[in-house]
């Protein structure tokens, strides 16, 4: 046998190691186009990403750009009001007209003076003498219109460069005028004037604009708004100022006394210190010593107007007690007050069956309510405790009681009347009022 002779078990085996050799070499193989697939998708993510990163970034740039773009086109807007309210393009277009002008100016004053010499002389060339003459009358001009921006920020009074600066300019005006017009016509002459003239106005008109708004700092809008306001105020003033005095014309008219002292307490006061209706009120009490409105012939009247009510209530057989309780009633609860009229009355319909006979006459029941609701009311007694300690009478409402005794007479002097002259106050103590006023001697009262 040759010496490379192998077993069936060993060429089993070495297939074997062959078979797992290549099963391991594929597994590789598999593995490693796994790995290489994972690596792409992770790879691709990774672009996927940055790209959607780059996108955020553009957006964000985008936005940042158009919100710096925005916030200029804000500045500009805010400079351009800002120059509008300064007035700056209208100061660099009058500095303009003033160069422009003084730039034509010059020439025509140098063309006219330089070709001057003496009267009754030939023409002996150019008069270099008079050179300094045109820069001394345009620049002088000049010298007005700074005095003016100096005395302006000093506070000083302007009127004196106006002055200058008017002369000088009309001087140099006037020069252009005649030569121009002598040399090329009037329109020439008129033209050559205003370079001379209008620069100089212009400066005094920018200055005097400057020192207006330096003055009145408010904006455009808040100008139109306090206009408005001052518009509306004044007419409000005017209307107030019409009413007092309507109404002191009728004061004057229906109450010349009272008028009288009136003025006279709003004289006496230092201005402002009392207004009118408390100065009214003063001289109304002075004349009356009455409430407001309330005179010694309104309280005649009224005590005229109570005797002859009472008169009525008496012949009738009522009293205003029982009058103010049914009104009370009729108040609370209506005309009809449940009971098929008003109490006291008749219902104004006959009864059922033909047998009223529309007297009116108030049923007995119906009578027997105010006269028990009176005379509950009565019950309540006015006295005051003997607890309480008597209020001393006050002079001025004894006062008023006497001169309402002048009005009406002592003997028709009632609590009444007594408490509505001294404004109200309890019946105890109106009824000591009446009975002092009463029993003082004629010549007291007087």
């Amino acid at each position: 046998m040759s010496s490379d002779y192998r077993s069936w078990e060993e060429r089993e085996a070495d297939a074997a190691k062959t078979r797992a050799e290549a099963a391991i070499l594929e597994a590789k193989a598999a593995a490693a186009a796994t790995g290489l697939g994972a690596e792409a998708a992770k790879t691709e993510t990774e672009t996927l990403a940055e790209t959607v990163k780059q996108t955020k970034l553009a957006a964000q740039l985008e936005a940042v750009k158009e919100d710096a773009a925005d916030k200029k086109r804000v500045r500009k807007q805010q400079r351009r009001e800002q120059d509008a309210d300064n007035g700056s393009r209208f100061k660099a277009l009058v500095t303009v007209v003033m160069v422009l002008g003084l730039v034509a100016a010059l020439p025509a004053q140098l063309s006219y003076f330089l070709g001057l010499h003496k009267k009754g002389e030939a023409d002996s060339g150019t008069a270099w003498l008079m050179a300094p003459v045109p820069f001394f009358l345009e620049l002088l001009a000049w010298v007005g219109v700074l005095g003016t921006q100096w005395a302006h920020r000093k506070g000083l009074p302007r009127w004196p460069f106006w002055i200058l600066t008017s002369a000088l300019a009309g001087v140099a005006g006037y020069i252009n005028l005649t030569h121009g017009t002598e040399e090329y016509g009037i329109v020439a002459g008129v033209a050559l004037a205003a370079t001379s003239m209008i620069g100089p106005a212009l400066a005094e008109v920018r200055q005097a604009l400057e020192t207006k708004a330096a003055a009145d700092p408010r904006g455009l809008e808040k100008r139109a708004a306090d206009k408005v306001t001052a518009k509306v105020r004044a007419e409000r003033d005017k209307a107030d100022a019409k009413m007092r005095a309507d109404e002191d014309g009728r004061r004057k008219k229906l109450f010349p006394e009272v008028f009288a002292e009136y003025e006279r307490i709003v004289a006496a006061h230092p201005s402002g210190a009392i207004d009118r209706d408390t100065a009214w009120e003063q001289a109304w009490h002075n004349q009356h010593l009455l409430p407001l409105g309330v005179t010694a012939g309104t309280l005649a009247a009224r005590e005229a107007a109570r005797a002859g009510i009472e008169a009525v209530l008496s012949s009738a057989g009522r009293t205003p007690e029982s009058v103010a309780v049914d009104l009370l009633l009729s108040e609370m609860f209506g005309n009809d007050r449940g009971d098929g009229g008003p109490a006291g009355g008749s219902s104004g319909r006959t009864p059922k069956g033909g047998m009223g006979g529309g007297s009116g006459a108030a049923s007995p029941a119906t009578s027997k309510a105010p006269t028990a609701l009176v005379r509950k009311g009565k019950q309540a007694s006015s006295t005051p405790s003997q607890k309480t300690p008597v209020k001393p009478l006050d002079s001025a409402h004894i006062e008023t009681v006497r001169k309402l005794a002048d009005a009406l007479g002592v003997d028709r002097l009632s609590a009444r009347n007594v408490r509505e002259a001294i404004g109200g106050g309890s019946n105890e103590y109106a009824v000591r009022l009446r009975d002092h006023v009463k029993s003082e001697p004629t010549g007291s009262q007087s």
